[in-house]
């Protein structure tokens, strides 16, 4: 089978579009809500075929206090885990109000330092007041029924 230069010339062109695909990063959600003793996952997605790091770090004041490098976490808290399963999440069990405020992906690869933000939001847990109240029925006079909720 014979290719002719136009064909070949194509092939090679494509192969090189494939070779120098863009990176892009993904955050699908920057702005995220849990409640406090929750769990909550801060999702960002990497497309790229030579990614070399990707950094969750959090934002505090001015600063960008690193928390994970790749799978590994140098966070000392225990509660902080990342997962590495279709894109990079940064996991945080048993939320607190503290843990509140934006949380930064960078994703490294040859030739590109890609970065996007998250805004985590911790709301109060809704307390349900079980109230129970006694209910007295009384019997009328005509046979009617009538409750009486007492309390």
């Amino acid at each position: 089978m014979e290719l002719n230069i136009l064909e070949i010339i194509t092939f090679e062109l494509l192969m090189t579009a494939i070779r120098v695909a863009p990176t892009s990063l993904d955050i699908p959600a920057n702005k995220v809500s849990s409640i406090v003793g929750g769990t909550v996952s801060l999702r960002c997605a990497v497309i790229s075929s030579d990614i070399r790091t990707v950094t969750w770090r959090r934002k505090i004041d001015t600063f960008m206090y690193p928390l994970s490098v790749g799978r590994n976490v140098y966070s000392t808290d225990s509660r902080l885990s990342v997962k590495a399963k279709h894109g990079w999440a940064l996991v945080i069990k048993n939320v607190t109000q503290d843990d509140e405020g934006e949380y930064e992906c960078q994703a490294k690869s040859k030739g590109s330092n890609l970065k996007g933000l998250v805004l985590l939001k911790v709301k109060e847990k809704h307390r349900s007041e079980n109230k129970h109240f006694d209910v007295a029925v009384k019997k009328e006079k005509s046979g009617r029924k009538d409750p009486t909720v007492l309390g």
